[in-house]
């Protein structure tokens, strides 16, 4: 199977440029899907409640799709994954009434729309510094993480593990 455009990744100057022109609430979503290698749906679908401040993790246990909550992808697609240097960024974005049931990423109680925020924020950003190409977008984000996950050292199974892939062969 040929993929359809080629798989690109943002260098660091572009990626840093693009989180300085976006709103702080969508650059933490980005954030947390270059340093997480999380899909924008179990983005979306993050409730507090998965969202451990004290120990620094992300549970994922739901996803948020085209207008409908439900399970993550796949039994693999549920894991465990550490903040990292966001923790203080979330800790920053939580609401001090922050009801464990209520979305990160909401609006009025309702999760927010993917395809909204590239079409109307991200996208435009993009096409302003001048790097957007054909194909950018959200999985833009998780390929980053992935991909630099592995430049790194990390097997493909180790990549696999993070991305919440059933098979070594969808993490390359």
């Amino acid at each position: 199977k040929k993929p359809k455009r080629e798989k690109r990744i943002l260098t660091d100057e572009q990626l840093s440029l693009l989180l300085a022109a976006v709103p702080e609430y969508v650059r933490l979503m980005i954030e947390t899907a270059v340093s997480t290698g999380m899909r924008i749906s179990e983005i979306l679908g993050l409730r507090w409640r998965y969202v451990d401040l004290t120990l620094g993790i992300i549970k994922i246990e739901e996803r948020f799709y085209r207008g409908e909550t439900g399970e993550p992808k796949s039994e693999r697609a549920r894991r465990v994954l550490p903040l990292g240097l966001l923790k203080d960024r979330y800790k920053q974005h939580r609401p001090a009434n922050a009801d464990p049931d209520h979305y990160v990423f909401e609006d009025s109680g309702e999760p927010l729309d993917d395809r909204t925020i590239l079409r109307n924020v991200i996208r435009p950003a993009a096409k302003r510094i001048g790097f957007y190409f054909e194909g950018f977008g959200w999985h833009s984000f998780r390929r980053q993480n992935i991909t630099v996950l592995q430049e790194e050292g990390a097997t493909a199974f180790e990549a696999m593990e993070q991305a919440g892939h059933s098979r070594p062969s969808m993490t390359g």
